[in-house]
């Protein structure tokens, strides 16, 4: 009995402290854009405090321009990532044709080539489209890395519904369409939660490629180039501007994933029970 509490208070000190590691930057944020007068990063406690730094960053900057660049270009990267998730998947899961395999190998290789080598050729087809400080361009090649490494994670969860629902449909006399909107997709929507969330936070958090194509146009640029704009740009260094904006920019991501937390953990969940 003894030994059970000592374990259980062991326990919750080690996720007391965990939480406490999770929480400290996000708390040490809140600070700066609330501080006054801060003027480096090395200040963790400001002299006082002041909401100066948010009526600034709606005055001085294009925060409202870049949060709905980054809400733009996330939602369509979402969109356009469940619909060819959902069509390669099925695929790669239920048809059969010469040289799947190596298909499917390919896809996965585009996932694990390193981002940064990559970046010449990426910024010289955005150049050769005219795609250069346009959104749709970035839209293009989120979808593409989001979808690459999310056909891995659907297709195991797609392998375990029953092939037999598919050939009792075809029986009946569906076509491959009809079964994949009819019965596939409906009975993989936990699946397809995970696909929207996760391609739907990598387009707005991306940061590399966007800075390298995004460098002209100020009110066209997402969100994580707009901020970095604020310390490296033409808006000086302001650490407090620059938490404020922070801030605020990651409410979009709290409310998606408490307002879909249920579907994520449980699309998780079933798919490791499967």
């Amino acid at each position: 009995m003894r030994k059970k509490i000592i374990s259980r208070v062991f326990l919750h000190a080690l996720l007391f402290m965990l939480a406490i590691i999770t929480l400290f930057p996000f708390v040490y944020i809140v600070l700066i854009a609330l501080g006054k007068n801060v003027i480096s990063t090395n200040t963790f406690i400001p002299e006082g405090f002041t909401l100066d730094n948010f009526k600034r960053l709606f005055t001085e900057t294009k925060f409202l321009n870049w949060l709905g660049n980054s809400l733009l270009i996330a939602t369509l990267t979402m969109i356009a990532a469940v619909i060819l998730v959902s069509v390669s998947v099925y695929v790669f899961s239920r048809l059969k044709f010469y040289g799947k395999r190596k298909l499917f190998n390919f896809v996965l290789l585009i996932q694990i080539f390193p981002l940064t080598l990559s970046m010449v050729s990426i910024f010289q087809i955005f150049v050769r489209l005219g795609l250069l400080n346009r959104m749709m361009g970035l839209v293009i090649v989120n979808c593409t890395l989001a979808s690459a490494g999310l056909v891995m994670l659907a297709k195991g969860y797609f392998d375990s519904i029953p092939y037999e629902i598919d050939e009792a449909a075809m029986m009946d006399g569906a076509s491959v369409f009809q079964i994949l909107t009819k019965i596939t997709l409906p009975l993989a929507k936990p699946m397809l939660a995970i696909v929207a969330i996760q391609s739907f936070v990598i387009a707005y958090n991306e940061y590399t490629i966007a800075s390298a194509v995004m460098t002209t146009n100020v009110e066209a640029m997402p969100l994580a180039v707009g901020l970095q704009s604020m310390i490296t740009g033409q808006y000086g260094i302001n650490w407090s501007i620059y938490c404020a904006g922070a801030v605020l920019g990651s409410i979009p991501m709290i409310i998606l994933f408490y307002s879909l937390q249920k579907n994520f953990i449980g699309g998780l969940t079933e798919g490791g029970g499967k």
